[in-house]
């Protein structure tokens, strides 16, 4: 085996690694949401004390706590009184390494998912991440990466009728609005036509949003308007019957609430957050053939 041999086998584990790694942290992340999703309406701490089965209220051990894996090793039980654990943890963790699937997979692609031309010199694979970093498109990314993340969140409290406190809202179009700004869409360069981008793009939002009836979704349309850019936005919300689609045919996959429903009727965060993932992975394709805009 030659040195360039080495150096390409050497690249793929790296890139592989950086996947399988967002995917793994992201799933992680999925499990502290489903710690959040359970305490925090009942008043308990989300960062003292271990995870502990709600039936017994014996402690989960650290091989039991490992997203989904630790759920199928057990059966869906707890090791101590074999009472059911809802399907619903490792779902959301799924969910959420999902996420990190479609970062990964725009960070790995470099500028090639993206529209325009700015980010087309970006290199692809574990060497533009490592050896020639672009931070503006690092930023992009990782702006993108928390919108769904923070739209999963959202699902989730949609699903449980939690209220989202406004000043959590707040802070996160405030955050990844300004990420957007200081990042610059693939569409619009940095400074002020960025930022008329998200401005833009956060009216949208309030115009589409005014057509729904969940404040959940209103609020998300914003958000997404905010990161996204109103043609973003408008893409993302043609897709959501599609993802609608998709929803009800994995509803036999979701307990069902205190209600006997097992999803929220039309549309909701969930659609949305699975939209903007598809809208992501295709945006360049996208552009292309709704935009116009040059490949």
């Amino acid at each position: 085996m030659d040195h360039a041999d080495v150096g390409a086998w050497a690249e793929e584990l790296a890139t592989a690694t950086i996947a399988i790694f967002s995917c793994l942290l992201a799933a992680n992340l999925g499990s502290f949401l489903n710690v959040v999703m359970h305490r925090g309406p009942r008043g308990q701490s989300v960062a003292r004390g271990g995870s502990r089965c709600p039936r017994c209220g014996s402690r989960v051990r650290w091989r039991d706590n490992v997203p989904v894996l630790g759920w199928l090793m057990l059966g869906g039980r707890c090791r101590d009184c074999r009472g059911p654990i809802s399907p619903r943890y490792p779902l959301v963790e799924a969910a959420a390494a999902a996420v990190g699937g479609v970062v990964a997979a725009e960070l790995l692609a470099g500028g090639r998912l993206m529209p325009g031309t700015r980010f087309e010199s970006v290199r692809t694979g574990a060497d533009a991440l490592l050896m020639h970093a672009d931070w503006s498109f690092l930023l992009l990314c990782a702006t993108h990466g928390a919108l769904l993340m923070t739209l999963l969140a959202w699902a989730l409290c949609e699903l449980d009728r939690v209220a989202v406190a406004p000043r959590w809202f707040a802070t996160a179009v405030g955050g990844l609005g300004g990420l957007a700004i200081v990042a610059g869409g693939p569409l619009s360069g940095p400074g002020w036509p960025a930022l008329t981008s998200g401005l833009l793009g956060m009216l949208a939002g309030v115009v589409v949003g005014a057509c729904v009836r969940s404040r959940w979704l209103r609020e998300a349309f914003v958000l997404a308007g905010a990161v996204l850019g109103w043609q973003g936005l408008l893409t993302a919300v043609a897709l959501m019957p599609v993802a609608a689609l998709v929803r009800s045919a994995l509803t036999v996959l979701a307990p069902p609430d205190a209600t006997g429903r097992r999803t929220p009727a039309g549309p909701c965060c969930a659609d949305l957050c699975v939209a903007v993932a598809g809208q992501i992975l295709t945006w360049r394709w996208l552009a292309q053939v709704w935009m116009q805009t040059p490949s």
